[in-house]
């Protein structure tokens, strides 16, 4: 038998007045109240993780050279990881405005990396600090690497008895190290970057194999480079000796040459263990021949 629509609504009705005027259980409103905790929560977190991966995702495009948007500057602070007394603090700020800090006499080996992958250095002399760094993008066709590049500066840490430099290093671009020489100046321009990382500029440089062509611009001029030598050298386990020639890498030139440099490997049980140095010379200069690739120093 069927039943008149209005009678189905007016039953409806009814049912639901009645559960209405049924009280609500503590445990009733307990379970209503986490529910809707739970779905707001839910949505905020959507959105938040959204919003992260869209912002890594505009840093990673903003920091391509193909583009006209504002250089992502965001710093691997090398801050985070200094262990040194505050009297190496106050030394590297002196050295902005006075000559650098006089290093004590105990001997301390300089490294080209630190824990976590930092790069250190000897404290840039006054006249360093008062250079000022001009490159703006590196282009290496044979990895497809376009990057902006960015300014980066130092802290200091006292290192058995010795202050020394530890540099940032860019989160998403490539780091041009505050001092080091520009393009033109006859000197050595120290460019680093990150192998892994959410900006990973230099996640290819392994693959970059002399005689490959690298464009540098630095103060509205192209200049050209060509790959000299790839070097894969060793730093965590290293030796003395191995360090101290490591140190040299980074340090400044009398001839006109770019290095390159970031961990390696990015991944496996020797994750960062090594270093991927790669220096370049001006177009005109004589290339050497590429060595083994497997070579390890």
């Amino acid at each position: 038998m069927l039943i008149p629509f209005r009678t189905q609504i007016s039953d409806a009705l009814r049912i639901r007045a009645a559960l209405r005027r049924r009280p609500i259980s503590p445990r009733q409103r307990l379970i209503w109240t986490l529910g809707n905790l739970l779905m707001f929560t839910g949505i905020y977190l959507l959105f938040y993780v959204g919003g992260v991966y869209v912002q890594i995702d505009y840093q990673r495009l903003a920091a391509r050279g193909d583009n006209d948007l504002d250089v992502p500057r965001a710093m691997i602070s090398a801050s985070a990881f200094l262990t040194g007394p505050q009297s190496a603090q106050a030394a590297w700020k002196s050295s902005l405005v006075h000559a650098p800090p006089v290093a004590p006499t105990t001997f301390s080996v300089p490294q080209l990396g630190i824990a976590d992958g930092q790069i250190a250095s000897d404290v840039p002399s006054a006249a360093q600090v008062a250079h000022v760094s001009t490159v703006t993008r590196v282009v290496i066709p044979s990895i497809a690497l376009d990057s902006k590049v960015v300014e980066v500066g130092w802290n200091a840490q006292e290192v058995n008895g010795k202050v020394v430099a530890i540099w940032d290093v860019a989160e998403y671009a490539i780091g041009q190290h505050h001092g080091s020489a520009n393009p033109g100046e006859g000197g050595n321009v120290v460019l680093a970057g990150h192998v892994g990382g959410y900006g990973h500029a230099f996640r290819d440089l392994f693959y970059v194999h002399p005689g490959e062509p690298v464009i540098v611009y630095s103060n509205g001029q192209e200049f050209l480079y060509i790959v000299q030598e790839r070097l894969i050298v060793e730093e965590d386990d290293a030796s003395v000796a191995q360090r101290i020639e490591n140190a040299k890498l980074i340090a400044p030139t009398d001839h006109e040459q770019i290095t390159m440099l970031t961990c390696w490997p990015p991944k496996g049980p020797d994750k960062f263990k090594q270093r991927v140095v790669v220096h370049a010379v001006p177009f005109s200069a004589p290339v050497a021949p590429e060595p083994d690739s497997n070579a390890i120093r």
